[in-house]
């Protein structure tokens, strides 16, 4: 596993170096030139169920469950469209969200269980070290169009997680303490006002390997008979991340549009040719009037000597 993600960082060093020589000779704009290059992030985030071995004869089943993660970033610009991204991440990631019922007839009992309590989380944070590179559009005025890609190394602390209920039911997962490596893409807008820029992005993470394994078991139950399986929570997820970027003081905040950084080159190049086609022009007109003198000096001394 050490040497996965010691080759996967090996590699990813390469793209970035190579990246930053291929885009270096493009114009560069900054686009934190007025705002903090260090930023806030916070993600909401939606996990996807476990991998759970069903069984035909039972409505067990995993549900999707929420999560959530906080920390700084930090971006580095490589040309007008081109930057990289890196960051230290914390926050908790659901590891057991279970939903079944069993009857009254199975636990010999007056009504129904109903076994909906929500995710079991482990207590001590996890621990994320996000590398993005980053392409940026400016299309309209004070809003950039996002798109960053890249994997993430994410440490899960060791932990023994457990769910039951009396006698008849438990589910118990484990990590012993390891570092995951995961692919990152996320699809934003930058928004910017004159005292933060904000950075809204839709995120999907997915992870090799799994954060936290297991197995479940039914035990005891009047009219079914005693089943297990494994239940495996890999800790992919989508969600919503926001970063936040502050206001530099002393630095004036530019709402216009970036894209205005080429168009500004062409527009030079055609005032340039504006004045020399009026250079030419009035020369031109100059010599008009030139020969206009000449020939009227012409007519005037035929005249005398008529």
């Amino acid at each position: 596993m050490l040497k996965k993600i010691f080759l996967i960082g090996l590699l990813f060093i390469a793209t970035v170096s190579n990246a930053q020589r291929l885009f270096s000779n493009s114009r560069s704009y900054d686009l934190f030139n007025s705002f903090t290059k260090w930023g806030v992030q916070l993600d909401g985030l939606l996990y996807f169920p476990a991998d759970i071995d069903k069984t035909d004869n039972f409505s067990f089943r995993n549900q999707f469950a929420t999560g959530y993660k906080f920390g700084l970033v930090y971006n580095l610009n490589f040309s007008n469209h081109f930057g990289f991204r890196f960051g230290a991440l914390a926050g908790q990631a659901p590891a057991i969200n279970t939903y079944f019922v069993l009857g009254k007839d199975e636990i010999n009992a007056s009504t129904d269980y109903l076994h909906k309590k929500g995710a079991t989380r482990s207590p001590i944070f996890n621990f994320s070290i996000p590398l993005l590179l980053e392409y940026r559009n400016f299309l309209i005025d004070r809003y950039t169009l996002s798109l960053d890609a890249g994997i993430q190394f994410e440490l899960t602390k060791g932990a023994t997680l457990t769910e039951s209920y009396k006698n008849y039911y438990y589910t118990t997962v484990t990590n012993p303490g390891s570092w995951g490596i995961d692919l990152v893409a996320k699809a934003g807008w930058y928004f910017q006002f004159k005292p933060v820029m904000v950075q809204t992005s839709l995120v999907y993470k997915y992870r090799f390997g799994y954060q936290y394994q297991g197995t479940y078991s039914f035990k005891n139950l009047a009219n079914t008979p005693d089943f297990s399986g494994k239940y495996d929570q890999k800790g992919d997820y989508i969600g919503v991340s926001l970063d936040f970027f502050f206001h530099r003081p002393g630095r004036e905040v530019d709402l216009g549009c970036r894209g205005t950084v080429h168009s500004k080159l062409v527009r030079k190049r055609q005032e340039k040719q504006f004045k020399e086609r009026e250079k030419i022009r009035k020369r031109q007109e100059k010599i008009k009037r030139k020969n206009a003198r000449r020939k009227s000096k012409r007519a005037k001394k035929r005249w005398l000597f008529w």
